[in-house]
Parts: C-alpha cells; sequence; structure tokens
C-alpha cells in the first residue's frame, strides 16, 4: 500500500513538473510583428511597425487594431530598419576610420623595419671590410720578410723583429674583434 501512495506521488510529481515545463514558454510576452513594407517585403520585429502599415500580431499579446487615421508625421519604411541602418553606417565610419589607422601603423612600421634593415647591412658590410683588411694584414705580419713604412719626414723606414710581433699581435686582435 505504501509502495503504490509512492508511485502516485512520484507520478503526480513527473505530470506537474511537465506542466511547469509546458507553461514557461508561454510566460515569455514578447510580442513579434509581422508587415509588408512598401516594396511588399514581409518583415518581421519586436518593435511595432509604423502605424499606417497593416500588421498582424505572431504570439504574445494582441496588437490594437489601426484607427485608420493619418498618422502624426509620414513614415518610411519600418524602425527598426533605419535603427540597424544608422548603426550600420556608424560601423562602417568607425571600421574605416580603425582600418585607415592600422594601414598607417603597419606603413610606419614597414619604413621602421626597412631603416633598421638597411643599417643592419650597413653594419654587416663594414664588418666584413674590417675583417678583410684584418686578414691581409695578419698574413703581412705572418709572412715575414722585410716590412716598412714611412715616417713623418717621409722616409721609408724598416721594422724589426719587436715591431713586427707587435704588428702580429695587434693584427690577430682584430681579427678576433671583426671575423666570426
Amino acid at each position: 500500500m505504501t509502495k503504490n501512495l509512492l508511485n502516485k506521488g512520484v507520478c503526480m510529481l513527473v505530470r506537474l513538473l511537465l506542466l511547469c515545463l509546458a507553461i514557461v514558454p508561454l510566460m515569455a510576452n514578447a510580442e513579434i510583428y509581422k508587415w509588408k513594407d512598401k516594396d511588399g517585403v514581409t518583415r518581421y520585429s519586436d518593435i511595432p511597425p509604423p502605424s499606417n502599415i497593416k500588421q498582424e500580431s505572431i504570439r504574445g499579446k494582441k496588437v490594437a487594431k489601426p484607427t485608420g487615421q493619418v498618422p502624426l508625421t509620414p513614415v518610411e519604411g519600418d524602425i527598426a530598419t533605419s535603427v540597424n541602418r544608422n548603426k550600420t553606417t556608424e560601423k562602417a565610419k568607425e571600421t574605416s576610420a580603425s582600418q585607415d589607422e592600422a594601414a598607417k601603423k603597419r606603413a610606419q612600421d614597414a619604413e621602421v623595419q626597412k631603416a633598421a634593415d638597411q643599417q643592419k647591412q650597413a653594419e654587416l658590410k663594414i664588418k666584413q671590410e674590417n675583417c678583410a683588411a684584418a686578414r691581409k694584414n695578419l698574413v703581412t705580419y705572418s709572412t715575414g720578410g722585410r716590412i716598412s713604412k714611412i715616417n713623418d719626414q717621409g722616409e721609408r723606414e724598416y721594422l724589426g723583429d719587436e715591431d713586427l710581433d707587435a704588428g702580429k699581435a695587434d693584427a690577430q686582435k682584430d681579427v678576433d674583434a671583426y671575423c666570426d
């Protein structure tokens, strides 16, 4: 007997729950309007159409019938379309402005990058030239033989062993500094 009551109680709760779930959509009170605009296109909106246009409510509250009187101001199209058109043009202006700014920024970034690349290329060229000169000096000091230089009076002066060793050490330092 208690099982039978328990089953009836559960069955009653399930029915009550199903009834509540069925009623919830009906509680939503949104009105949807349907009408044809001046071009004959059927429009649907939650905003009522102008008062001079015949309309019908899809669901929700009953719509008051038009009075047949002339509207206070002439209305073209529907409110939703004009609002959306205004929003669209504002967004288009904002989008084009932001795209222009982004294009200018990209152009500036490209110029900065180009200048930096040119500077790196110039530095690399100078480093390669310095490396070549340092290697040439090292070869000159390493091969030995008689090396001369011109002094302040314009006379030729031959380097001694100490001068050759110092020149070779300096050339090696230059090679280490300028060559990888």
